[in-house]
């Protein structure tokens, strides 16, 4: 795969990075401290020593695609990228609500940023898996994937440009981390549906209100949450139910909740997982 001039990704990252030191305080969070041995391998063949020149060539081209925040990844020897959000640790428990043999399946990724979750999912011997990224940081995914040849599918898409007549339909749709960041989420929620073959699964993750006497509601957030200008609803648990359940899916467990990032009002993150109904769109009874 060619790489694109690096004065356009630099440029392309820009807003991300500013984005990203209103959050945490720096324009380019560095890698975890963590055990290169204990992480994830998501090529067999990654070699456990690199060379001075092939080190210095991923380094050169990891910090071109600053921010990392995915991750960590583990690029042979012990160099590693990315981490900020430690997808590691969420895995720890979603790991355990997915098959740990995938084979047969088609997995669809949405947002996937640095790909973190397509790797995993091809790990666990998914046939397909299709990553759908429309920020740049799908030059993240795309280096990554030129290190693990993993076969994902990653593709610079917003979720609005899926369509099942083109794409196809999937035995299990995940998405985590874009509900909030959209001002109409119940037809990213609707689209997310329409993606799943039936019978097959959403797994939708998102930030939600915490107070448990809120959870009917949605709060609207017109001007930014955590630094974030692009956050615009976050919804309690029973409200993101009925968005899934009034766009056709049936939830089937909640998953445990954890505390979410600070802002002017409390919140936690976790995931629902649904399936798609043989009925129509409209509340279950």
């Amino acid at each position: 795969m060619t790489e694109p001039p690096v004065e356009r990704v630099d440029t392309a990252m820009a807003s991300i990075r500013e984005a990203v030191e209103r959050q945490l305080g720096t324009e380019r969070p560095v890698a975890p401290e963590v055990d290169p041995a204990s992480l994830v391998r998501f090529s067999a063949s990654l070699p456990s020593e690199l060379s001075d020149e092939e080190r210095e060539r991923l380094s050169a081209r990891a910090e071109e695609l600053q921010p990392w925040l995915q991750g960590p990844f583990l690029l042979g020897g012990d160099l590693v990228v990315g981490g900020a959000w430690r997808n590691d640790h969420r895995w720890i428990q979603l790991g355990e609500q997915l098959p740990a043999d995938m084979s047969g399946m088609r997995v669809l990724d949405v947002g996937s940023n640095a790909g973190y979750d397509p790797f995993m999912f091809r790990l666990r011997g998914a046939d397909y898996v299709l990553g759908c990224e429309p920020f740049q940081f799908i030059e993240q995914a795309h280096f990554l994937e030129s290190v693990y040849d993993s076969g994902v599918d990653f593709q610079k898409l917003a979720w609005q440009e899926l369509d099942p007549e083109q794409h196809g339909t999937f035995d299990l749709v995940h998405c985590n981390g874009v509900l909030y960041h959209e001002r109409e989420p119940l037809a990213l929620v609707e689209r997310l549906g329409r993606m799943a073959s039936p019978g097959g699964t959403v797994m939708l993750g998102s930030m939600m209100l915490e107070d448990p006497s809120l959870s009917e509601y949605a709060r609207f957030v017109p001007g930014s949450y955590y630094g974030d200008e692009t956050w615009w609803w976050v919804p309690g648990r029973l409200a993101l139910r009925w968005m899934l359940e009034t766009s056709g899916l049936d939830v089937v467990d909640v998953l445990e909740v954890f505390p979410g990032p600070p802002g002017e009002f409390r919140t936690v993150n976790g995931y629902l997982r649904a399936t798609r109904a043989d009925r129509g769109p409209g509340p279950s009874t």
